[in-house]
């Protein structure tokens, strides 16, 4: 039974379980929340129990961390620190509400760092997607089967803007091509909730190409996109190898979160309304989808601006 004294990592994993279960959390995700623990006790040796846990303590693992990225001549980012101080809050939450802290002792009288400011531009342009799409043909030119697998992919994040791992998680049978819609299974979601996103013809055209070359090799695996290799799903540790082969023939810089925010502005731009936008991101509210469309410039509403009456 876990009390105040028990070792804070045991606490830790409990809490992690139930997490598990009621928040349907990805092995991803998990591994994240483990890896923001490992540091935070790695840094704060001091911390034992849930008993050792103060305020001060909060923030001095925050001065503690800035002071060993200042050692290395780095700098941590407003975003890290919001992250950390997110998925640990939550975890200090958790020890209040299960009487194993005073309640409002910590989570209550812990400064909140600001949200990040992004004036930076997340959205590929057109020039950077067309240079991707043209490494892609040009190295491919004698691998067909890898050629049609790699633009449905390159097509699926241009069109759909989904995330990495509901990406990997798509399965044949999520592609419709009577209603022309590709469906987001919530297991496979951030969000959790299942969604449509209509098929553009372009993106029809790239999956029609690839399942042609599927049953060419005989592969009957149920998700969407697999290993050239093997009849088997194409991994994390895959699409990260995909990413960076990509990036050094093709000469841009990007990884793949950048299409959601490239598909994002792309409707914004077009007059596609916030509310169609979240929802074709699978965002719970407007405010995750603003933080999206930062990179639309003033020039990019000049063609609006022209056609006002």
């Amino acid at each position: 039974m876990i009390t105040s004294t028990s070792n804070i990592k045991d606490c830790f994993d409990q809490y992690l379980s139930e997490c598990e279960y009621t928040k349907r959390l990805s092995s991803h995700t998990m591994n994240s929340y483990r890896d923001v623990m490992k540091n935070f006790l790695k840094v704060m040796p001091e911390i034992k129990t849930p008993m050792d846990l103060h305020p001060y303590l909060v923030h001095e693992f925050f001065k503690r961390l800035g002071k060993r990225a200042k050692r290395n001549d780095m700098e941590i980012k407003v975003s890290t620190i919001r992250t950390y101080f997110n998925k640990l809050n939550v975890f200090f939450n958790w020890l209040e509400i299960n009487d194993l802290i005073e309640k409002d002792s910590l989570t209550a009288k812990i400064i909140k760092p600001p949200n990040p400011r992004y004036n930076d531009a997340k959205a590929l342009s057109n020039a950077q997607v067309s240079k991707i799409v043209g490494a892609i043909a040009y190295y491919n030119m004698e691998n067909d089967e890898q050629l049609k697998r790699d633009i449905a992919i390159i097509k699926t994040l241009e069109y759909s803007g989904i995330r990495k791992g509901e990406l990997l998680g798509l399965r044949v049978q999520d592609v419709d091509f009577m209603e022309k819609t590709l469906f987001i299974n919530g297991d496979t979601s951030k969000s959790k909730k299942s969604r449509y996103i209509p098929l553009h013809y372009s993106l029809q055209s790239a999956l029609k190409l690839y399942l042609k070359t599927r049953v060419v090799r005989h592969i009957t695996s149920e998700y969407l996109f697999v290993s050239i290799k093997r009849n088997t799903p194409l991994t994390r540790q895959g699409m990260k190898y995909w990413v960076k082969k990509y990036k050094r023939l093709s000469g841009v810089n990007f990884h793949l979160h950048q299409f959601r925010h490239t598909f994002a502005c792309n409707l914004a731009i077009q007059g596609t309304t916030i509310i169609s936008i979240k929802n074709l991101l699978g965002h719970s509210t407007t405010q995750m989808t603003e933080r999206y469309l930062r990179s639309i410039q003033t020039e990019d509403a000049r063609s609006n601006i022209d056609s006002l009456l």
